[in-house]
């Protein structure tokens, strides 16, 4: 990491009623990656406050140890208690952004979508776990680069190849590059 300055991820949780895509499982990996990186994480959802993932939180066997290792943690239940609301984020405070479950149309939608796409215009590197139908056209990831993933591995994964291009997007700032 960057000496005084950590890097800073918001993960920002597309929450879409009943059927929304984000949960614990998608999330725990992201957020021990970065944390264990010592990367500043803060949570995000459309409205702020406690996200209902209560079914998730009440059952008892989980499969996935970072799902397992977050139901444990109170910083991180704590983190999920007391996500932002959407409006409360200042885009240039953030090295990159990691959405789960976002659904719809990237660049014709408000709230979720409209917080990635200024991330996107700005040049900030975004990971998506999708939701069932993302539309990314017409203008694709603009400056900022997108990365896409929707199989069991891809949080993870993306989590890793974001917080790589975070990396070497502050190191060539730093460097002049």
């Amino acid at each position: 990491m960057d000496g005084d300055i950590p890097i800073r991820f918001l993960i920002v949780l597309a929450m879409n009623g009943d059927s929304s895509e984000a949960r614990i499982s998608r999330l725990a990996p992201a957020y021990y990656l970065f944390r264990d990186a010592h990367a500043e994480v803060v949570l995000a959802t459309p409205s702020g406050g406690f996200p209902d993932l209560t079914s998730e939180l009440r059952q008892t066997a989980h499969p996935e140890p970072s799902t397992r290792r977050f139901l444990a943690d109170r910083s991180a239940r704590d983190d999920l208690a007391d996500t932002l609301h959407l409006g409360q984020i200042v885009t240039e405070d953030f090295d990159a952004a990691f959405c789960i479950g976002l659904s719809g149309p990237l660049w014709l939608a408000d709230g979720v979508a409209a917080t990635i796409r200024t991330f996107l215009t700005l040049g900030k590197p975004v990971a998506i776990v999708p939701g069932r139908h993302l539309d990314i056209t017409p203008e694709g990831a603009s400056a900022g680069l997108l990365i896409l993933g929707d199989s069991q591995s891809s949080p993870l994964l993306s989590a890793h190849a974001l917080l790589k291009v975070a990396l070497e997007q502050r190191n060539a700032r730093a460097t002049g590059d």
